[in-house]
């Protein structure tokens, strides 16, 4: 374990092993008919690669550890108004849990090539149909597929004050047209903001789409959903792209929120709407963000635990934000890509879910379905929620949503801010 002292910034940072992983060489793939595929088990040379940690820490005692295993974040360390630190992330005790998709819906990872949907996993560019990986139940493609970006070991060293992570896509991973390479800088400033820093070349025309898949709850990551419910949330978004409560992928509309359960640019409490969205589920929709005057940076977020006085921030130069408050953090979206008859039932039956018995606390049943996280606790829905600025789900297949190729010669730019802060009094609400 090393440690690196940023003179200039007093931020530290602390190199570590998280684990080790399996990983494939270049040279155990092979190809045939241009697709690509892996030699048999027996013949394969399978390489002990170890997994890096890297813990920031600044003087105001904000603490966040990430690790190379898709550019996770696994701890996030943030005092309250009375000096207490927690942990406000979702994530795991070790590697294995990480690298299950089972046990591991997509947290706290980077969500890319493409984060969200895109519906029936299909897609056109330049009147060439491609078929992507459906991983969202069989039915759509999720995250970049079963073996996106945040399910890949990322090289990883230590630059000045920053954190800096790269991965190589290969030209046809997940079903993708092009090889990708991505980059992404995590740095911790001494204001307690942490700065997410995404670029992105290609070597064909293709989707790109990248966010980060922290899940939150600012009373700490084991406080469940009553604490949960003590949230208010605001986000700075006038329209949401329209989706019908049974599929998540919006139908191509933009509406307004006034007037709705979808407008929150004024502060509410999570109690209060979270089981109005039809039907009963929470929140898991995209927001159009309203852009500054001035470009860059826009602010598209705040959450705040009066409880506790910590207060999240979130800016970023995207157009949309997913919001998402963990209804469907207990189920399982991937299954195999067969698409058989049974999975798409299971995935109908799902659709059509109504409202359901809500517990008032995570410990009135012991029956109740649960993620097992790190330190012992357990992640029950609705006890987290995640707010990811990207392009709108879905955007290549409707030309009237913002433009999500990438194309060789340009570079694609996410600068995304995490800013933690503590609130002393509720004098805005």
């Amino acid at each position: 374990m090393v440690t690196y002292d940023c003179n200039c910034k007093g931020i530290a940072i602390t190199e570590g092993i998280f684990g080790e992983i399996y990983a494939e060489s270049a040279e155990d793939k092979i190809r045939y008919d241009d697709k690509l595929y892996y030699e048999d088990a027996k013949d394969k040379v399978l390489r002990l690669t170890p997994v890096k940690s890297y813990t920031m820490i600044n003087k105001n005692r904000l603490e966040i550890t990430v690790i190379s295993w898709g550019a996770t974040i696994v701890s996030l360390k943030c005092p309250d108004k009375f000096g207490h630190v927690a942990d406000v992330v979702l994530g795991f005790d070790d590697l294995k849990n990480y690298t299950n998709p089972k046990t591991n819906p997509f947290i706290g990872c980077i969500l890319g090539r493409c984060a969200n949907r895109i519906r029936d996993g299909s897609m056109v560019i330049k009147d060439q149909t491609y078929q992507l990986t459906r991983n969202d139940f069989g039915k759509h493609h999720l995250h970049g597929g079963t073996k996106g970006f945040g399910r890949r070991l990322w090289e990883s060293h230590i630059d000045s004050c920053s954190v800096v992570m790269t991965y190589l896509s290969e030209d046809g991973e997940e079903g993708y047209p092009g090889a990708v390479l991505s980059t992404v800088r995590f740095r911790l400033t001494p204001d307690n903001k942490l700065e997410i820093g995404i670029r992105a070349t290609t070597t064909n025309p293709t989707v790109v789409n990248i966010s980060h898949g922290s899940l939150f709850n600012l009373a700490g990551h084991d406080a469940g959903k009553k604490e949960l419910m003590k949230h208010k949330i605001s986000l700075n978004c006038d329209r949401w792209t329209f989706a019908d409560y049974t599929d998540p992928i919006p139908t191509g509309g933009i509406r307004g929120v006034g007037g709705t359960v979808m407008d929150l640019r004024v502060p509410r409490l999570l109690e209060s709407c979270i089981e109005k969205v039809p039907p009963g589920e929470g929140y898991d929709h995209n927001f159009c963000v309203t852009p500054n005057w001035h470009g860059g940076n826009a602010y598209v977020a705040r959450a705040v635990h009066p409880k506790s006085g910590r207060v999240l921030e979130i800016y970023s130069n995207q157009p949309g934000v997913q919001f998402h408050t963990g209804g469907r953090l207990c189920s399982t979206p991937e299954v195999d890509s067969d698409n058989s008859p049974n999975r798409e039932d299971e995935y109908e039956k799902r659709k059509a879910t109504g409202k359901g018995d809500q517990v008032e606390q995570d410990e009135e049943s012991e029956r109740e379905e649960f993620i097992s996280g790190k330190q012992g606790a357990r992640y029950v829905k609705h006890c987290a929620f995640s707010i990811q600025p990207q392009n709108y789900p879905n955007a290549i297949n409707y030309s009237h949503f913002p433009c999500s190729i990438l194309r060789p010669g340009e570079i694609y730019c996410h600068d995304l801010s995490y800013k933690f802060g503590i609130q002393l009094a509720n004098y805005m609400f």
